[in-house]
């Protein structure tokens, strides 16, 4: 059986990575490589969060059918049994800078010898051990924080809509976008989450969509959603709608 992260686990991913691309990579993934070990809540965690923020991602985990569950929902993007497979699939789409998500049915240590063999170097990592990280980190990479710390003035929200959602949450966060603060260093980063995490989220979620949003910002965007979709199911910080 396939575990899940919660949605707020894959928002919060998306922040860190987000902070990580304004402090070491010019405010851009595009054209890096995640290399992941596990496809399990955490894992699949990153590999969506590091398609929203436009990178490429490399999941290895000996579990086959984890990995094709992940495909079937559309969590990731290809599976495959090879290392060759998976880096001509990776090397087109980070040569146009365009994020793509692998799964690569293999044991993580027997990947990563080969891959430090042949000199990949990622540029992001994630539960990977020690002993794995150790060349790739030497070689300039940086492994993403075991937790992720969101602004600590915000709160999250999380919304469902029981009535027409494919209209509705779209409209829902068009209102969201509009409602956040211009001002904020974050803003440009929650955003883009609301615009292309529809694409990534994939069945596993439903309809379901969240954001981080300072106390300002909720009051409002919570009196505009209610009266505009009337449907719509809010939840604060875990409450119940």
């Amino acid at each position: 059986m396939l575990a899940l992260p919660d949605l707020a686990r894959v928002h919060d991913r998306y922040l860190s990575l987000s902070r990580l691309a304004c402090e070491h990579f010019a405010g851009s993934l595009g054209g890096k490589l995640l290399l992941r070990s596990a496809f399990d809540a955490d894992g699949i965690a990153a590999v969506v969060a590091a398609s929203i923020a436009g990178t490429a991602s490399l999941c290895v985990d000996a579990d086959a059918e984890r990995l094709r569950q992940g495909l079937r929902q559309g969590l990731c993007d290809f599976v495959v049994g090879h290392l060759d497979e998976a880096l001509r699939i990776l090397k087109n789409e980070l040569r146009r800078s365009l994020p793509v998500s692998v799964g690569l049915t293999a044991g993580s240590e027997h990947a990563t010898a080969a891959m430090i063999e042949r000199g990949l170097q990622p540029d992001l990592l994630s539960g990977l051990t020690e002993a794995q990280v150790r060349i790739f980190l030497e070689r300039g990479a940086i492994s993403l924080p075991p937790t992720d710390e969101p602004y600590p003035d915000t709160s999250l929200i999380e919304w469902t809509v029981a009535i027409d959602p494919a209209q509705s949450m779209p409209r829902i966060a068009r209102i969201v976008s509009a409602s956040l603060d211009s001002a904020r260093s974050d803003t440009p980063a929650r955003r883009l989450w609301l615009d292309r995490s529809p694409r990534y989220l994939g069945r596993a979620f439903g309809h379901r969509q969240c954001v981080r949003a300072t106390n300002a910002e909720l009051a409002a965007i919570l009196p505009l959603v209610q009266s505009e979709i009337p449907s719509t199911a809010i939840t604060r910080d875990g409450e119940k709608p």
